[in-house]
């Protein structure tokens, strides 16, 4: 199969827009009741997480800029857990404390399958060090690597905790579910990446240490924040709906900004590595769509309110 061919085949049906608002129109015939309670649990998830996010975030901002005389860590660190409170609050209002403590539970089951399970943990660092070595041989000179592998214990916790993988990826999560009931698959996780990507957009206006956005075009950035969402769809379905692959994915990623110089920094605002890893986590998720589809047999409970999981009745991507 030629690219044009593989590229065709992962996009047929994340463009036609026709045949997206078709099956949605279908599908709101057939389960009126829960698209109405999936419309209202998103906009209550997206009202919060933006929400919470964005208004300690402009504290972060304000902070940054000498206007406020508190501490700017712990309130960017706070607002990361947009996503979490959201996903809480919004289960809990679907179905009290039941509902809630079921969604956060499944992310303690850890069947997802080696072959997924290999993937969301090692390849976006995988990808890092082809980018740097690659990016070494052009300039000519050495590689830089940023963490030994004494300090990949310590990191990867630290980046679990506290780099955005808890504090996001129940949320995100949740959003996968509910737009997963409405939209084909494709393009629920095009819909899904655009609003992960939007919803840093606060932080590119924060310099601090730690944060990329800071020093960071966000068209890169949300070209490959995009292309990571596809990866972590790929790894969720494909598992059976494990949210531990969605984490482990989160933090790989992270893990591959801190091995390597792939982002903008002070010291060099410099894209090349960064739009190179870009395009590798687009070749990488397109490649795992075609030849190793993601797995579309039934649906968490908590996509759409049901007590109970259910056939799939969503779109056939």
């Amino acid at each position: 199969m030629g690219y044009r061919n593989l590229i065709g085949a992962f996009a047929s049906d994340t463009l036609p827009t026709r045949l997206l608002f078709s099956d949605l129109k279908a599908n709101k015939a057939k389960r009126t009741p829960d698209m109405m309670r999936n419309l209202r649990s998103m906009a209550l998830y997206l009202a919060i997480a933006f929400g919470f996010a964005w208004a300690f975030w402009a504290v972060t901002w304000l902070i940054s800029q000498h206007r406020l005389s508190l501490p700017l860590l712990p309130m960017l660190f706070i607002g990361s857990f947009g996503p979490f409170v959201a996903a809480a609050i919004t289960t809990f209002s679907e179905g009290g404390f039941r509902r809630m403590g079921r969604f956060f539970g499944r992310a303690f089951d850890p069947r997802m399958g080696w072959g997924v399970f290999l993937v969301s943990f090692c390849l976006m660092p995988v990808l890092a060090v082809v980018v740097e070595l690659a990016q070494s041989k052009l300039a000519g000179k050495p590689p830089q690597f940023t963490m030994t592998l004494a300090d990949f214990p310590l990191n990867y916790l630290f980046l679990f905790v506290l780099g955005g993988t808890l504090a996001e990826e129940y949320g995100w999560t949740l959003l996968s579910d509910k737009l997963d009931a409405v939209l084909p698959l494709k393009a629920s996780t095009l819909v899904l990446g655009s609003i992960w990507a939007l919803w840093h957009l606060p932080l590119f206006y924060i310099v601090t240490k730690g944060a990329i956005q800071g020093y960071t075009p966000f068209p890169v950035f949300f070209v490959a924040t995009v292309g990571m969402r596809f990866l972590f769809a790929w790894a969720y379905h494909r598992g059976s709906y494990n949210i531990l692959s969605n984490m482990l994915f989160h933090t790989a990623s992270n893990l591959a900004y801190s091995l390597a110089p792939i982002a903008p920094a002070p010291g060099d605002l410099s894209t090349d590595r960064l739009w190179m890893f870009a395009a590798l986590t687009w070749i990488c998720a397109v490649i795992l769509w075609i030849i190793a589809p993601p797995r579309l047999k039934g649906r968490p409970p908590e996509a759409s309110g049901d007590s109970e999981p259910q056939a799939a009745v969503r779109p056939a991507p």
